[in-house]
C-alpha cells in the first residue's frame, strides 16, 4: 500500500473519530438540558464505560430451548459485565460503519435504550460502549401499571423510538414518488403506519436478542407493554416525537422468599 493511501486511511479514521466525538458531546448536552433540574454533574461523573462484551458458552439452540418469560426476581444487582453483554445483544456495534447486532429499517438507528436502576436513569451509548448518566432517581416502579412482584427487578430496559430519525432524503423521496407510481395512491396515513410498523419490528428484534442473552446467562427476563407511557415519558423527559414502545425486566431469578429480603 502506498504512503498516499495510508495517509488517506488515517485521515478517514481521524475524521470518523472527530464525528463520533462531536455526536457524543451533542448527546451529553441534550441529556444535560433534559435533566438539568435533577442534578448538576461534572463531566467525569456523567459517563460510565462498560467492559467489552464476553462470549457466552451456551449454544443458540440451547438458548432458544431455555428462553422463557420469568417475573420473579432476586434483588441481587447485575454486574457491569452482565449489563454489557445484554446491551451488546440489544444494540451493540458488531461491524464497520456503526452497524448493529439487531436490524434497523433503512439503518435509521431510531431506537434509544434507557436503563432504569436503583441508582438512577442511564442512556446506552453504543458508540462508546457505555452509559450516559441522566438522573439520580429510581423510577423502575413507574414502568408498571400494577406491580404484583415482591421485589423490583434490578434492571428495567426501556426501548424508545425517536421518529425524527426515521426521516431522511431517501424516505422523503419514497413518500413523494410512491403515490405517483402506484395505481392506488398511498396516502400519508399509510406511509406513517408503515414507518411505525418498521420501528416496532426493530424493537421486537431487540427484545428477542436480549431474551436469548438472558437465557444464556441464566437470568430471569420478561418483555412488557403493560405500563403508563405518560409516566415513563415524564420520567425520561422525552420529546413529542419520542415514543415508549416496550420495557424489559431483568435480574437473577428468585429461588426463595429470602431472595426478596433486603
Amino acid at each position: 500500500m502506498s504512503i498516499e493511501k495510508v495517509q488517506k486511511a488515517i485521515n478517514r479514521l481521524s475524521n470518523l473519530k472527530a464525528e463520533i466525538s462531536d455526536q457524543f458531546e451533542d448527546l451529553k448536552a441534550e441529556v444535560n438540558r433534559r435533566f438539568a433540574s435533577h442534578a448538576k454533574r461534572r463531566d467525569d461523573e456523567i459517563f460510565r464505560p462498560l467492559p467489552a462484551p464476553t462470549g457466552l458458552d451456551m449454544s443458540l439452540m440451547d438458548a432458544l430451548k431455555n428462553r422463557r418469560s420469568q417475573r420473579n426476581f432476586s434483588n441481587e444487582p447485575l454486574s457491569d459485565q452482565v449489563v454489557a453483554n445484554l446491551l451488546y445483544a440489544a444494540d451493540g456495534i458488531n461491524r464497520k460503519g456503526g452497524k448493529r447486532t439487531t436490524p434497523s429499517a433503512l439503518d435509521w438507528r431510531e431506537t434509544d435504550v434507557y436503563l432504569l436502576k436503583a441508582n438512577g436513569i442511564w442512556l446506552w451509548v453504543p458508540e462508546r460502549n457505555g452509559l450516559l448518566f441522566c438522573a439520580m432517581k429510581d423510577v423502575r416502579e413507574e414502568t408498571y401499571l400494577l406491580n404484583a412482584q415482591l421485589t423490583l427487578p434490578p434492571l428495567e430496559i426501556v426501548f424508545v423510538t425517536n421518529y425524527a430519525r426515521t426521516r431522511s432524503l431517501l424516505t422523503d423521496a419514497v413518500e413523494t414518488i410512491a403515490p405517483k407510481i402506484k395505481k392506488a395512491a398511498v396516502d400519508e396515513a399509510d406511509l406513517r403506519e408503515m414507518r411505525i410498523r418498521a420501528c416496532h419490528l426493530d424493537v421486537g428484534a431487540k427484545l428477542q436478542s436480549v431474551y436469548l442473552a438472558a437465557s444464556a446467562m441464566g437470568l430471569a427476563c420478561v418483555a412488557r407493554t403493560g405500563f403508563s407511557a405518560e409516566k415513563i415519558v415524564a420520567a425520561l423527559r422525552l420529546k413529542p416525537d419520542e415514543v415508549v414502545v416496550a420495557a424489559q425486566s431483568l435480574g437473577y431469578p428468585a429461588k426463595s422468599i429470602l431472595d426478596h429480603l433486603k
